[in-house]
């Protein structure tokens, strides 16, 4: 692949993300337990996004149960700790995180995307921060979203908005712009809104998918009928 031209890669990862990953960057060290433990470890107090805490905050109650999903650092459900939230629950890879986190008083998973180890129908949200991009098997992951929110849960779902594809971010599989990311978004929740926001401590923006459980999913995700309910 490196004697492929530039212009070649920038066209496949800009057109084909998943399948420049696949050929490029599949099997590099980025995406695994190893690379995230000592990532997360070199940037633990590095890693702040205030004004997308501060959103979170707007759209939550202090009483509802939350699961932020690749949690990494904590920092989104640390904001909510000190704001008095006290069911708060994280998932991640790095087992360096989980365990730190767990020192601070969180519900710690660890697992790998796109299965999630919590149980079904418990939590009133979930938090997806510029992880989807992250994730091969996306319509997998969704489902177990859909799998552990509660009837009528609701999504927080960023991506960043049209950049860092998987030539600039080998950990990335997928470039999302606001049509494609509401595309995707409307064919699995009801969607509540989407916009583009951008953080006060930097420069990239970011589209902000705000969607809930629509009412006829079972505990695994799937859209039934009233007929398949009643059998």
């Amino acid at each position: 692949m490196t004697l492929i031209p530039w212009r070649l890669k920038n066209f496949l990862s800009e057109y084909c993300p998943l399948a420049y990953h696949l050929a490029v960057n599949f099997g590099l060290r980025g995406n695994d337990q190893a690379h995230w433990d000592q990532r997360l470890a070199e940037t633990w107090d590095a890693r702040d996004w205030p004004t997308k805490n501060e959103l979170i905050l707007r759209l939550t109650q202090p009483q509802e149960a939350i699961l932020d999903i690749a949690c990494g650092t904590g920092s989104i459900l640390r904001s909510l700790k000190g704001r008095g939230y006290c069911k708060l629950h994280g998932v991640e890879i790095s087992q360096y995180a989980v365990d730190r986190l767990r020192g601070e008083g969180v519900v710690m998973y660890q697992g790998r995307l796109p299965e999630l180890p919590t149980p079904d129908a418990c939590f009133d949200v979930v938090i997806a921060s510029q992880i989807l991009e992250h994730v091969i098997y996306r319509r997998r992951f969704m489902r177990e979203i859909l799998r552990v929110l509660k009837p009528e849960g609701r999504a927080l779902i960023f991506v960043p908005n049209d950049c860092l594809g998987p030539i600039d971010e080998p950990e990335h599989v997928i470039k999302y712009n606001q049509r494609s990311f509401t595309r995707f978004l409307s064919g699995l929740f009801d969607v509540l809104s989407i916009e583009i926001m951008r953080d006060r401590n930097h420069s990239m923006t970011l589209l902000f998918g705000h969607v809930r459980k629509p009412s006829g999913i079972n505990r695994q995700g799937v859209a039934v009928s009233s007929h398949s309910e009643g059998a």
